[in-house]
Order: structure tokens, then sequence, then C-alpha cells
């Protein structure tokens, strides 16, 4: 993989490249409780990283993430959640702003990750 870093201070990259025989995983969006964005985000990228494991992977073969907040008030918080959990393997990120979300969350998380081969 290549990593084309973000803005100076950003946690996420602006891109991020994979090739080569591996495979893909398709992480669907996942919720977590909480009582703020912070908590909840830091519950989305756990149930992230326990399904990649299962499938053999973790957080760091992560390409790209989409997440789905329910106002862009707190988006520091998640942002930063964001950056701790990745370090420095930073994956290329979109966040959007929804009028909503199952179960009253306020924050959906959902990722790609590439497995090289062998």
């Amino acid at each position: 993989m290549f990593v084309f870093p973000g803005p100076d201070g950003s946690s996420f990259s602006a891109a991020v490249t994979a090739q080569g025989p591996g495979r893909f995983i398709h992480v669907s969006g996942q919720l977590a409780p909480g009582s703020d964005l912070a908590e909840q985000a830091t519950g989305c990228f756990d149930r992230i990283q326990a399904i990649l494991a299962q499938a053999g992977a973790s957080l760091r073969d992560v390409v790209s993430i989409r997440a789905y907040l329910t106002s862009l008030d707190s988006y520091a918080d998640y942002a930063r959640v964001r950056r701790e959990r990745f370090g420095d393997a930073l994956p290329a990120s979109a966040a959007v702003q929804v009028a909503g979300l199952l179960e009253g969350a306020l924050v959906e998380v959902e990722a790609i990750a590439f497995v090289p081969a062998g």
C-alpha cells in the first residue's frame, strides 16, 4: 500500500492505494452505544476492529472509512478518536452529516480493508 498524506495535522490520508494479490474486506456500517459522539465512535471502531480480526485483518489494513454523523458540531471529537485508533496508518476518509441514524445513534462508521496475499 502507498499512502498520500492528508493536510498537516489531519486525521486522515488524502488517498491510499492498494494493489497486487490480496483481498478486500467491506465492513458494513457499525453503530455503538454511548453517551456522546466520541464514546460512540470508539465503540464503532472497536466493532470494526473485531470484525476485521475475525476476517484475519486489522485496523492497519483499512484503506478507507466513511462516517455518517448527525451533527458536525462534534466532528473534532470524531477526528480525535479516528487519529487515536489509526495512529500513523491513516485511511482515506469521508464524513457526511445526515438527518438521523438507526437507534438514535450519533455516528455510524463503515470501512474497507485490503489484505495482501501471503
